[in-house]
Order: C-alpha cells, then sequence, then structure tokens
C-alpha cells in the first residue's frame, strides 16, 4: 500500500550548483523499519509499507561519472560513508553496510529522501531534485515523453536501464558478530563515547581482516577522541590498501549526529597544525578530513606537506590522486557550472559555526604567505614537542 500527500520539504542543502539533496536526519533509527519515504516523480511524499527483500536503485552523477547502488530500506538506518574515488566493493553482502550505507564521491545526508524516476521499462530512485539546468521539477520526471530528467542524456540513460535488468541483487547476509561490533561502535560514536567507538571498531576489524571499510572508522574515532597519532597511524593502514585503480577511500562523515561536531573537531585540529605545522601526521589528517568534507582546495596543500614526509608519503600520494579525480570530475562536470550562473530557487542553509570558523581559517592561511605550513624548519632547529604525542599523553592510560 503506498499512501501520498504533500508533506513539507526538510533540510533542503545544496551540494554544488545544480545539485541539491532534501536529509531528514529525524528519520534515523537504528532498527528496522517498515515504511519506505520517498516523493513520487510528480514530488508528492510517499510512504509504501515495505518487507524486507523490497530493494530499489539509487542513481549518483558525478561530473563525468556515473553510477547507482541498491537500497533496502528494511534494512536502512543512515548513510554513514562517502567512497571519495567513487569506487565500493560490491562483493560485500555484510548487512552491516546495508544498515549504515555510503554515497559515492559526495555527501548527500544521513538520510536523504529519494525521488522516484520513471521510465520505459524500470523505475528508479535520485537524491538529486533539480535539473541540469537548475530548474526544481515538479513536472512528471518521464522518460517516455521525451524529455530526460536531471540532465541525464538518453545514452546514459540506456546504459542504466540495460545494467538495472542485468544486475543480479544479492539480499544482505544475516547478521554477525563482526556487524553487532560494527553497530555498537556506530551507536557509540554517534553519543559521544569515541573511546568505547574505537574499541568496537577494533574488535570488528580483528573478527574481519579483509574488510576495507572498517579501518576508516576505527581511524575515525581515534580522530574523535585526540588520538592523533593513533589517528594517523590507523589512516596510513587503511590507505594502503587503497589502489589507483580502485581508489577505495571511505570518508565516515555520517558517524556524526550532526556535522558540526565534526567541524568543531577539525578546528580542534587546525588549533595544533597551527601550533606544529612541521609535523606530517597532522598535515596527513588535515587533509584527509578537508578532502572528505568537499573542501579539495584546502586540502591539496595540506596532503603535499604530509607527502614530502617519507612516513606519510604513500597515504598522501593516493588521496592526492582522489583529489585530482574529484576537482576534475568538477571542473568537467555538467552539473557544476559557475555559481554566479547557478539559478537554484532555494538558497543553501548558511553554514554552521563550527563549518564557517574552520573556512574561514583556512581561506586566511590560504593567504597568508608566512602561514606555518609554508614554513621552512631547520634540522637543528629547537622543536617542541611534537603535538600528537602531546595529545596522546593526555589520553587517560587503561588500568
Amino acid at each position: 500500500m503506498v499512501q501520498r500527500d504533500l508533506g513539507g520539504i526538510h533540510r533542503e542543502h545544496t551540494v554544488r550548483p545544480r545539485v541539491v539533496y532534501r536529509d531528514r536526519p529525524d528519520l534515523v533509527r537504528h532498527a528496522p523499519r517498515h515504511v519506505h519515504v520517498y516523493r513520487d516523480p510528480y514530488d508528492r511524499l510517499c510512504h509504501r509499507i515495505i518487507w524486507p527483500r523490497y530493494y530499489y536503485p539509487i542513481y549518483y552523477t558525478w561530473g563525468p561519472y556515473r553510477t547507482f547502488s541498491w537500497v533496502y530500506p528494511y534494512y536502512h538506518r543512515k548513510y554513514v560513508f562517502v567512497s571519495l574515488g567513487g569506487w565500493w566493493p560490491w562483493d560485500y553482502d555484510y548487512v552491516r553496510y546495508h544498515w549504515y550505507g555510503y554515497h559515492p564521491y559526495s555527501w548527500m545526508g544521513y538520510y536523504p529522501i529519494a525521488r522516484e524516476v520513471e521510465g520505459d521499462t524500470y523505475n528508479y530512485y535520485t537524491y538529486n531534485y533539480y535539473t541540469a539546468d537548475g530548474v526544481d521539477s515538479t513536472a512528471p520526471a518521464q522518460t517516455s515523453s521525451g524529455g530526460l530528467p536531471y540532465g541525464i542524456d538518453a545514452e546514459t540513460y540506456a546504459r542504466v536501464q540495460q545494467r538495472l535488468h542485468e544486475q543480479q541483487v544479492t539480499e544482505p547476509a544475516a547478521a554477525t558478530v563482526v556487524d553487532s561490533r560494527f553497530e555498537a561502535g556506530v551507536t557509540s560514536f554517534e553519543a559521544g563515547n569515541y573511546a568505547e567507538a574505537a574499541l568496537a571498531f577494533a574488535s570488528a576489524m580483528e573478527m574481519a581482516p579483509s574488510d576495507v571499510i572498517l579501518p576508516f572508522a576505527y581511524a575515525q574515532a581515534l580522530f574523535a577522541g585526540g588520538r592523533y597519532s593513533e589517528a594517523a597511524e590507523a589512516l596510513r593502514a587503511a590507505l594502503s590498501n587503497a589502489s589507483p585503480e580502485k581508489e577505495g577511500v571511505f570518508y565516515p562523515r555520517g558517524l556524526y549526529a550532526e556535522d558540526d561536531v565534526l567541524f568543531s573537531q577539525i578546528e580542534k585540529l587546525l588549533d595544533k597544525v597551527d601550533a606544529y605545522g612541521f609535523d606530517a601526521d597532522l598535515q596527513l589528517l588535515l587533509g584527509y578530513h578537508l578532502l572528505g568534507v568537499g573542501e579539495t582546495p584546502y586540502a591539496r596543500g595540506a596532503l603535499e606537506q604530509a607527502s614530502k614526509d617519507l612516513r606519510n608519503a604513500q597515504a598522501a600520494t593516493v588521496l592526492l590522486s582522489v583529489l585530482n579525480k574529484q576537482e576534475a570530475a568538477g571542473i568537467d562536470s555538467p552539473d557544476t557550472g559557475s555559481a554566479a550562473d547557478a539559478s537554484t530557487p532555494v538558497a543553501e542553509p548558511a553554514a554552521g559555526a563550527s563549518k564557517a570558523g574552520v573556512l574561514d581559517r583556512m581561506k586566511a592561511r590560504d593567504d597568508d604567505a608566512n602561514t606555518h605550513t609554508g614554513q621552512m624548519i631547520a634540522p637543528d632547529a629547537n622543536l617542541p614537542q611534537g603535538p600528537a604525542n602531546k595529545e596522546d599523553n593526555n589520553v587517560p592510560q587503561a588500568m
């Protein structure tokens, strides 16, 4: 049964010009759900009763890249990861990643409301509510009438339809102890219990050593707890499994209950970088987090600084390759355009205080020719104690 109404818009966000999603973090719950909330092609809010086997495809675009993923709304709790290079291990049927899924390339919200797109044979869904012209499409999103929604060209649409026809979808596997440990880590992290989250993620990693995604969640928990040297070591280990072909670099932005907490932690990291700009571990962490939140121009300087350090060179190079891919996609993207040319009818919400503080400080650092990250440090200089170790010394030791 499907119920429809003209429900209001909740938390509309602009990712970049002409790409807008509607987030509903109030719908996040850590339990199965029997109702799928979406918008139909006429932009009406719908509620559909579902069973565990029900699934649908979500279509994503990022510059010249096109991809889609499958969502089982019965299992889906919220999005946690961003695949910064777009790649995801398709053979992972672990239920933990159906509970806590991913967006390719960029963050599209904790629990965005999908909009249905009608096709000649198969329907699919998208989180992008605007066409390539930046106009809110409240007309039926149909292809049979001749117009392709959201600026999708005919060749791409035909390719998506063919893949939908051929794709073999497997149901989520039964929950295991690893899934339970990961779930415990997510809920602990969301509540601000970062030490408990780190222990839970470490336990899951120990039981599933071949999982290439878990280490990124573990590194984030260490970072959130202020354990920077450990976080840098964990990040290097996670990135050692990434390859230029797959670009398996994941950013667990959705672990936070809200973005302001994340940006306040990045600002604390900036305090350390300002005081200890020579520390390559801090530069690696700063570059990774700026890349993860989509601030690629500011991420480059920190990653280039980290790449000069032997221990961090490989990890920084992987991140720089992903950054280059994202920047190329942004320049060549038919969805992007310039901010001056964009004509979205809904303005982007004002950035939170923490995010605005981070961006203001990064701009100031970028404009300042004498910033700490640009200074040369003499080999025999009397340097203060490294901040990462100093930070670790403030962490209570286990009894």
